[in-house]
């Protein structure tokens, strides 16, 4: 069928057409728009609340860490024995009071005017009787005497005889501490306290004369702390 030439007629069919209704295309754009901009609101809030980007997967709790113990020493007093430990030039050199008693022992009665001299090893032992009762020790090592930590933690090191002769239920132990071996004592205290050893120690100067009595009023400054 052939369009109609009338120009009337053609006036007509234009305005029977429907026309393009604009404000529909900006309502259906805006909506468009607005779920997109919520959409990426929700993704924006998703993000925070899930980092890891895991639906499935919740974020893990914060765990806080455990506390730390701080161990702080004191003195106090015990009703243990003590053995002593020398420690000096990056070395250690146990005192073994039990060989130095069964020797001295077997010396001739002293003088109180005169100390007697007991030798163990790289160690040298002077006994100062006061009374019947109260004596001193002096103890003088020999140069380079001791261990070092790796021969000490050998099974058949001196410093293992001693852990194994003087339980941590009976006896406290006490160290002379020099200047240069101070971090070797720090060492050595952590792992006494581990085996719940009672430990105590005193810093002396190099060379200083080591000595220790009983029955005197400074007893208590050998107290473990």
């Amino acid at each position: 069928m052939n369009p109609p030439s009338d120009p009337m007629a053609k006036r007509r069919l234009r305005q029977s057409a429907t026309p393009l209704n604009l404000d529909s295309l900006v309502d259906i754009v805006s909506n468009n728009v607005g779920i997109l901009v919520i959409l990426a609101a929700f993704m924006a809030m998703f993000a925070l609340v899930n980092p890891r980007g895991s639906t499935g997967d919740p974020a893990s709790p914060h765990v806080e860490p455990p506390p730390k113990r701080l161990r702080v020493p004191w003195s106090h007093p015990t009703t243990k024995n003590s053995v002593y430990v020398i420690l000096r030039h990056n070395r250690l050199l146990p005192v073994d009071l039990r060989t130095f008693f069964e020797r001295l022992a077997a010396l001739p009665s002293p003088d109180r005017m005169r100390p007697l001299e007991v030798e163990l090893p790289r160690l040298l032992v002077k006994f100062f009787p006061v009374t019947n009762e109260i004596y001193c020790l002096e103890f003088e090592p020999d140069a380079e005497s001791g261990e070092t930590w790796l021969q000490a933690q050998q099974p058949q090191s001196a410093w293992q005889a001693m852990r194994a002769a003087y339980p941590a239920e009976r006896y406290v132990y006490f160290f002379w501490v020099e200047g240069d071996s101070f971090e070797l004592f720090r060492e050595l205290r952590g792992h006494l306290w581990d085996e719940q050893v009672e430990v105590g120690w005193k810093p002396v100067e190099a060379e200083q004369p080591l000595a220790v009595c009983n029955g005197f009023e400074d007893a208590g400054a050998f107290q473990p702390q």
